[in-house]
């Protein structure tokens, strides 16, 4: 069984690697994922960075379906939510077999500082003028915490 408070900070590290995927910071992020897996195998690393890659062109699609048809973003926060317990249960078992590399999964973490992982839909019409809109929007938000 995995350490309660381990399993805690690599859910931590998971969400802030799944909301780079999504705010488009996946590039940024990458290096940390490299440098944490750099103590395991070469199959470890190279399966840990196409997973990545991978998780992060399918949520680009997902993000860019969600943009043209709103009622897709359920779907799009079901998608982040599945890949960010597979990169949880990825990076517990990971740390614990290389407890050496705890304090770069702490860095993960970090490197998430505060975000907002809602999803915001503007639609309306008008003409936008010197920062005034003349005509009507309508704000829809959803998704996570506001």
């Amino acid at each position: 069984m995995l350490d309660p408070e381990l399993v805690s900070i690599a859910t931590g590290a998971a969400g802030t690697i799944v909301a780079s995927m999504v705010t488009g910071g996946a590039v940024a992020i990458r290096p940390k994922i490299a440098q944490l897996f750099r103590k395991g195998t070469q199959d470890e690393q190279t399966l840990a960075l196409n997973a990545h890659h991978n998780d992060s062109r399918t949520l680009a699609e997902w993000a860019r379906a969600a943009d043209s048809d709103a009622a897709i973003a359920p779907d799009l926060a079901r998608a982040q939510e599945q890949i960010v317990q597979e990169w949880a249960q990825r990076l517990a078992e990971y740390v614990a077999s290389h407890p050496e590399t705890r304090s770069d999964l702490e860095a993960i973490v970090g490197a998430g500082g505060s975000s907002n992982n809602g999803s915001q839909y503007n639609t309306g019409s008008g003409t936008f003028v010197n920062g005034t809109i003349v005509g009507g929007i309508h704000n829809t938000y959803g998704g996570g915490s506001q």
